[in-house]
């Protein structure tokens, strides 16, 4: 039996991927031993399952789509620029996404609550809607520059799309950087 990383996510708007592209070009200029996102493979993760038995990818499926089976079509903001843990130890630069509906974060508990059903544990943090730009290997050091940057973009918006479908992806660990297929495609309900 063989086992697949697997995670469920949203796809991107080209217009997003777009002004993600921009922003990665500016964090450039302040920090380096970041591995940026590779833009064509940008995605906004709602929950990661980690390595899946290879037969049970078809019950997750279903599981999936029944979670999700009631969940609206919904728009999305995305507005200013964040670290985590913190923009003084900024391991994962992110842009930030802004749920008016909160239909986002209601997307997001319905997924914990149908994987459930299959063992998978609710996420034990408060879910953050995020789209990651780059991860740093080690502890970066504090770049004031960085910080300025990042408090300057605060309230800048990035664009809008709608959230129209839910994907199952897989990932591959490559020595390039992870690539991703998705496996199955649910659409929210219009």
């Amino acid at each position: 039996m063989g086992t697949i990383r697997t995670f469920i996510a949203i796809g991107v708007a080209p217009v997003i991927k777009a002004a993600a592209t921009r922003q990665i070009r500016e964090l450039e200029r302040f920090v380096t031993g970041y591995r940026w996102v590779d833009v064509p493979q940008m995605h906004i993760t709602l929950k990661f399952l980690g390595n899946v038995l290879d037969r049970e990818i078809p019950e997750l499926c279903r599981h999936v789509e029944e979670a999700v089976s009631e969940s609206p079509i919904f728009d999305i903001g995305f507005r200013g620029l964040g670290a985590f843990p913190s923009v003084d130890r900024p391991r994962v630069l992110w842009m930030g996404i802004d749920d008016p509906s909160g239909e986002f974060a209601v997307l997001s508990r319905s997924l914990d609550r149908g994987l459930a059903k299959m063992g998978f544990q609710p996420e034990k943090r408060d879910f953050k809607a995020h789209l990651t730009l780059g991860r740093s290997q080690s502890v970066p050091r504090r770049s004031l520059a960085l910080e300025r940057y990042i408090e300057e973009q605060r309230q800048i918006e990035f664009g809008q799309m709608e959230v129209d479908q839910v994907i199952v992806y897989s990932s591959f660990l490559e020595q390039r950087g992870p690539s991703y297929t998705p496996m199955d495609t649910i659409d929210l309900q219009a």
